[in-house]
Order: C-alpha cells, then structure tokens, then sequence
C-alpha cells in the first residue's frame, strides 16, 4: 500500500505542474485520459544447479532456458504534455498470460496488474509525431500457483516466492492526429518469481524463475 501511495502522489504531483506548463496548442490536444488495448509476448527464464558429492568426487550440471508464452491486456489513465515534446503519463494496466516456465511441467495462469509512471518525449512538433518513452512502475500478480508455491514457502528457508515489484517500462510510440497511440514497448520486472537455494552435505541444489522481459504492441485512444 505504501508503494501505491507513493506512486500516486508523485504522478498527480507531475502532472499538475505539466498542466500549468502546457499551453501550446499541441500540448492541449494531445493530453487527456486514454484507454487502450495490447497483445504481446511474454519471455520466462529459468535456472538450474545440481551439484553432488560422492566420496571425492563432485558431479555439477547447470541448465538455463528461456522460453515465450502468448499475453494480451488493457491500460487506461491520464496523460499530460508540457509542450509539443515532453509528457507525462500515470495509468493503470491489466495483463493476462499462461506461462510455462522453462524446465517445469507445471503452466502458471497470471493476472498481472501495475500502476506506471512514465516520461513521453515527441520527436517532432506536427500532429503524428514518432517517440520515445521510459519510466517506472510497481506489479502485483494474482496466481493460484505462486499463492500455493508461497504457502509451501512459508514452511522452510530454502524457497522465497515473489508475486510483486518494481519494473522497468520502454518503447517507441507513434501518434497519430493526436488522439490515436501506437506502441512498441517492453515491460521489464525487476524481481525473481521464485528463488530456491538447497544444501546439505551431499548435494547444493539452487534455481531461479523469473519473467525477463514483456514485448507488446498496443493501442490507445486519447480523449
């Protein structure tokens, strides 16, 4: 909760002073709520260490996989331009996506959400401008899966479970008589679904899963 105040607090506080700065005409038709639509791809990545000892002897195997799973979601929320370049957005999303992790028989149904911050920057002045954007934000996942894992957790040292976090956003966009949004963009979490770290006199068995990145395209409508 405190993550969600700070994160509001900080994006109202921005984009109240954007207000006061964006006067050109640009600025005012290009700011407004918006709501939009995506599909992309989901990237996981899992690791594996085994190691164990017999005697003097030490066997070790290592695996690591990456693999994709299908995603799609919603977004809405409000963006501000200071001027014809620069803007700020605050806005809320909503993903969905079966995700097999790599090395694992088991399918994980996510309900992904995340409040965001981001800064948007127009490369030019006209009405369908290309851009950039980059920022911030914070991610709650809703599994059954991970909710059981973080039960079994709760029971011993060796496993730590993780269903939220911070992330990275960044993409390029294309506006379009300045209502109509195009992004390609990429949502990074900065946090390990599931940590496990086992040793005892005979074996060291260590893993990691997390989701690397998200690619998408998305549509948004400014009103």
């Amino acid at each position: 909760m405190h993550h969600i105040k700070t994160t509001l607090t900080i994006a109202l506080t921005l984009l109240g002073t954007s207000s006061v700065w964006g006067h050109d005409s640009s600025a005012k038709d290009q700011s407004g709520a918006f709501i939009g639509v995506g599909v992309g791809t989901m990237v996981g990545y899992t690791s594996i260490l085994k190691e164990t000892t017999q005697g003097t002897a030490i066997s070790q195997s290592t695996k690591r996989k990456a693999n994709s799973n299908l995603m799609y979601g919603l977004q809405a929320g409000y963006q501000q331009y200071f001027n014809a370049y620069n803007g700020l957005r605050a806005y809320g999303t909503f993903d969905y996506s079966d995700f097999s992790p790599p090395l694992s028989t088991q399918t994980l149904h996510l309900l992904k959400y995340s409040l965001n911050l981001d800064y948007l920057l127009n490369f030019s002045d006209s009405p369908s401008p290309w851009g950039f954007f980059v920022g911030m934000g914070y991610q709650w996942i809703q599994s059954k899966e991970l909710t059981q894992a973080k039960e079994i957790a709760k029971t011993t040292s060796d496993m730590y479970i993780q269903n939220k976090g911070f992330l990275l956003n960044l993409g390029f966009s294309k506006l379009i008589d300045n209502h109509n949004r195009l992004e390609l963009g990429i949502k990074a979490p900065l946090y390990n679904y599931a940590e496990v770290d086992h040793s005892d006199a005979d074996a060291i068995y260590e893993s990691t899963m997390r989701n690397i990145f998200d690619i998408y395209f998305s549509y948004n409508y400014v009103f």
